[in-house]
């Protein structure tokens, strides 16, 4: 199986595609903005091509949302906690997912390399989850994680808690380096989000749109 991106042959583990944001700072649903074409050449959303980029990866696609965004090739599923925010989302996804590997990414990330994105999963074995650590801080929503994951999150949002770093505590956890991420995406343009109608702008010029 190639690493390379949009290579075929995606392997027995699940990706969950965070898509139950607000959008405030974009000013319209950022998840139905276009993103290119598709292999009919129709266009594409945003949300649709991140989707279609993990389906690459995971034989099992999930989207979180609490609506039924308009979306082919993964299984929509709601919070399973509403208004625990993106902990929330993770616990959704994790919970949902057919196998123990769960990538989980935000809507709004145009640019995952798929090579990383094996790579992060190829590392959960033996350990609750994987994080990525970039500018000395960690990718809650670039990361993988195992079914140990829901049980501290469910804790967590229990007690009030949000914040996903707090889920982390008493797991095994294992923090990929910056350097490690830059081997197989060099700019860690993976991490990029699109937040705002400049971003957007910008992404879309650099992805030669």
């Amino acid at each position: 199986m190639s690493t390379a991106d949009g290579a075929s042959g995606a392997a027995a583990a699940s990706a969950v595609v965070l898509a139950g944001g607000a959008s405030r700072r974009m000013g319209r649903d950022k998840r139905l903005l276009p993103w290119g074409v598709d292999a009919d050449g129709k266009p594409r959303t945003l949300l649709q091509s991140v989707v279609d980029k993990l389906a690459a990866v995971a034989d099992d696609v999930i989207v979180v949302a609490n609506d039924e965004p308009d979306v082919l090739g993964a299984r929509v599923v709601p919070d399973a906690i509403p208004g625990s925010g993106s902990l929330g989302g993770i616990l959704s996804g994790v919970e949902a997912a057919r196998h123990d590997r769960v990538f989980v990414a935000a809507a709004d990330m145009p640019f995952l390399s798929l090579a990383l994105v094996r790579d992060l999963l190829g590392r959960l074995e033996g350990h609750d989850a994987v994080v990525p650590i970039v500018g000395g801080r960690p990718e809650p929503l670039h990361a993988v994680y195992g079914p140990t994951v829901a049980t501290a999150a469910r804790r967590q949002i229990a007690r009030g808690q949000l914040k996903i770093a707090l889920a982390f505590e008493g797991l095994d956890v294992v923090r990929v380096s910056e350097a490690d991420l830059r081997r197989l995406d060099p700019e860690l343009r993976s991490f990029r989000n699109v937040n705002t109608p400049e971003d957007y702008k910008g992404a879309r010029r650099d992805a030669g749109a």
